[in-house]
């Protein structure tokens, strides 16, 4: 009897047979898990179908729930499955099963150690001596956020952005209409910040508490901006660098983060007369802290060193901006 063709009747292992045994392999690590003395005759009845899982013992009870736990990303590892009294925890690869149970009707359900995410318990009927297969698609949970942008006489924005809402563990961005309107369909819930900003205006940042089962409503009246900060951003040998600058009211709250451009180095944020911080970072290159006031239209040019660490550039008087100045929303 040859293995291959025993290994095209069973997708799920392989088994690799003489007269004196039979070993059972799994079919995606190749390796054996399981020995038994079996004669020739004997040999089918052994046969063993792993539907999902790691692969297990042929002497042990098969009834029972196996299948994976998955979510955007891929397999989620170290989740917890649970069928009345038994549980197991998924391996690297998203996969558990729950053999020994008794034939009836279960209940699954699965619980994960990060939040924001929710499954739907699944009910399965286990029969005797097979493996139901239970598959979850971890979705998170969601809110709708959404609201208008207006100056300071009512009169809507067209094509504001929008940013900092999370949906799941990425972060969303959205721009307003014609009428200034945005929304948010699938915002995580729990606390978070809101930020918009739209050209020649100042920009705003809002904390705010996201209910699963309740809309958040924003409207937002932005003041025209009098001044602008612009300037150019170099690296090493002089040459432009795309950082991210992180502008920050002088009480240290974020207002706005841009990017430079990469080609040219070039920036610019819209402000009001007051007391601004700018944080500017990039990747191998030291930051770079820099606070005052600006009263006017002011340029401002920065140059970045390799390394590690922070260096701090400041109008006199007032001291040195460093990242601890910045209160996060």
């Amino acid at each position: 009897m040859q293995a291959g063709n025993l290994e095209k009747r069973h997708e799920n292992y392989v088994e690799i047979a003489d007269r004196k045994e039979l070993v059972y392999m799994s079919a995606e690590k190749r390796a054996p898990v399981g020995k038994q003395r079996i004669s020739r005759r004997q040999m089918f009845k052994k046969i063993v179908t792993l539907g999902a899982g790691e692969p297990v013992d042929p002497k042990q009870d098969q009834t029972g729930i196996g299948g994976t736990v998955k979510y955007h990303w891929g397999a989620v590892v170290g989740a917890t499955i649970v069928a009345a009294e038994k549980s197991a925890v998924s391996d690297n690869s998203g996969k558990y099963q729950l053999l020994g149970l008794t034939p009836g009707d279960y209940s699954v359900t699965v619980k994960v150690n990060f939040p924001g995410y929710e499954t739907i318990p699944q009910n399965v009927r286990v029969a005797a001596g097979e493996r139901s297969v239970v598959d979850f698609y971890l979705d998170f949970e969601r809110t709708l956020v959404h609201g208008h942008v207006y100056d300071k006489d009512g009169i809507p924005i067209a094509g504001a952005a929008l940013s900092g809402v999370r949906s799941g563990n990425d972060e969303e961005t959205a721009v307003t209409d014609e009428k200034g309107y945005f929304k948010f369909e699938n915002a995580r819930p729990g606390y978070q910040f809101i930020r918009v900003n739209a050209q020649a205006y100042m920009g705003e940042t809002r904390d705010f508490d996201a209910k699963k089962d309740e809309e958040t409503k924003f409207e937002f009246h932005l003041v025209q901006a009098d001044c602008k900060v612009s300037g150019i951003v170099l690296g090493d040998n002089d040459r432009p660098i795309g950082a991210e600058i992180a502008l920050s009211s002088g009480t240290g709250i974020m207002l706005q983060k841009i990017q430079s451009n990469a080609e040219t180095g070039s920036y610019e944020f819209s402000v009001v007369p007051g007391v601004y911080g700018l944080l500017l970072t990039a990747p191998e290159y030291q930051a770079l802290g820099w606070r005052g006031q600006i009263s006017g239209d002011q340029k401002l040019d920065f140059k970045l060193e390799l390394g590690i660490g922070l260096r701090s550039s400041s109008s006199s008087p007032i001291r040195p901006y460093t990242p601890e100045d910045i209160r996060w929303p």
